[in-house]
């Protein structure tokens, strides 16, 4: 793992962790309740500093954190009350519903307002093509009945006209049963998906991938493609005299040749174009030792790129954590019914901190949209009303608010510990699920 990888993962776990404690900080402070202690990370205790009543401190396991308040009885087992008008068990339940539930508002806050800052700064991206390819030969994609240079017209009626559409078509129709309307051969034929293959292994994959045109998008300048003259936009449709038809076509005869002089004509504005291009080599090794090599000319396939409106990003920004939050909620029904097994479904700290340098040495779109989606998803998983979570002490002030007054401290306490022995019971399933699926 390199470096950037770790440095990426503390930051991620770090920055979801502070917003979330600071959510109930501030709350906290706002209603007049005296906070103890404000920790980032689990002790070992790294750096601390008092500061008024609190002590802040900076711990050294960044996967997780607490707010300790006065007079607030929690997973630590305190029972230290003294109905002190600072405490938190003596403000109204009003107030402390605020407290317990501003964490989860902060994280919802932070995904809305990253989602909204990418979609504003980063704009719209898609892909102009409904042809497909298949991925997986025996997946379900072929088992719909899908062969490449298939082009999807319709799914369920509704009219695509992206790869973005078929993605997103498919996933919120198939726990129903999808029907694709397919283009083949000049000639329209129907297929289906069955509801019941999304219990298989890997049902829920579609299995196809975009097959586009042999247009291209973004050119690198100082590769092969841009030294010759080759623009955004461009059409290539010929190398070394075979007619191209596709991005597969043209990237196999490329691939095939580098470091040798390969003809290219192309299109551009209604104009034909010629001439010849050396791919640049890109030598590999594989797992045996064995040396290969293949041609690349700096070339991206062709999108089609819009810029967002303020307000239609804040309405996507706004959209998106309920949108990861509803995937959620549809993966866990998935698993507690029997549709899904729990390593297709559930994912812990492993998977997260993978994921967080995947995403980090993709660039920082990709990372900021990884932090906004778990941020969604610890938001989530808090407000569940399980104790020891934030959605466990949202129950016992939902409680004490109908029967006018709060359940016993002997109570409280045993509801806690079972809480706490069902939530770390789950936390060694999830850690086996993550490294079942990583070395298994």
């Amino acid at each position: 793992m390199s470096l950037l990888s770790i440095v990426a993962i503390i930051f991620a776990f770090s920055v979801l962790v502070l917003i979330h404690e600071l959510g109930h900080y501030l709350a906290a402070r706002w209603m007049g309740v005296r906070v103890e202690k404000f920790s980032i990370g689990f002790p070992p205790t790294l750096f601390s500093k008092k500061i008024g009543d609190t002590e802040f401190c900076f711990s050294a396991i960044p996967l997780g954190g607490y707010v300790k308040m006065a007079g607030f009885i929690d997973e630590s087992m305190d029972t230290k009350v003294t109905g002190a008008e600072d405490e938190y068990s003596s403000k109204p339940v009003w107030k402390r519903i605020v407290i317990i539930t501003a964490g989860v508002v902060m994280n919802i806050l932070l995904a809305m307002g990253i989602y909204t800052f990418l979609k504003y700064s980063v704009g719209e991206t898609l892909t102009p093509t409904t042809t497909v390819a298949v991925t997986n030969q025996s997946g379900i994609a072929e088992k719909i009945g899908f062969i490449d240079g298939d082009k999807v017209l319709k799914i369920n009626g509704h009219e695509v006209s992206s790869w973005e559409d078929i993605k997103l078509d498919f996933f919120e129709n198939m726990e129903n049963g999808v029907d694709f309307q397919v283009l083949r051969n000049d000639k329209v034929i129907s297929l289906h998906y069955n509801k019941e293959w999304l219990s298989e292994k890997n049902g829920e994959y579609l299995d196809l991938r975009p097959l586009s045109s042999s247009r291209i998008g973004e050119v690198n300048a100082d590769m092969p493609a841009g030294m010759l003259g080759l623009k955004e936009g461009d059409l290539i449709t010929e190398l070394n005299g075979i007619h191209i038809d596709n991005w597969d076509e043209m990237s196999e005869i490329i691939r095939a040749n580098p470091g040798k002089e390969v003809d290219i004509k192309w299109q551009n504005g209604g104009g034909t174009f010629s001439g010849t291009i050396t791919p640049q080599p890109i030598n590999v090794t594989d797992k045996d030792g064995k040396e290969s090599s293949y041609g690349i000319i700096g070339v991206r396939n062709f999108t089609i790129h819009k810029p967002v409106s303020f307000f239609k990003a804040l309405k996507t920004g706004i959209a998106e954590p309920y949108n990861i939050i509803m995937l959620n909620i549809k993966g866990l029904k998935w698993w507690i019914s029997g549709v899904k097994s729990a390593d297709e479904t559930i994912g812990g700290p492993v998977m997260i901190a993978k994921l967080a340098g995947e995403a980090a040495e993709l660039g920082w779109v990709t990372y900021l949209s990884l932090i906004a989606a778990l941020s969604s998803v610890l938001a989530f998983f808090n407000i569940l009303p399980i104790p020891a979570l934030d959605g466990g002490h949202l129950s016992f002030l939902l409680v004490e608010a109908v029967m006018g007054r709060p359940l016993s401290v002997k109570k409280r306490l045993l509801i806690q510990q079972v809480g706490m022995a069902i939530l770390l019971t789950f936390i060694v399933f999830v850690l086996y699920i993550d490294l079942n699926r990583m070395f298994f």
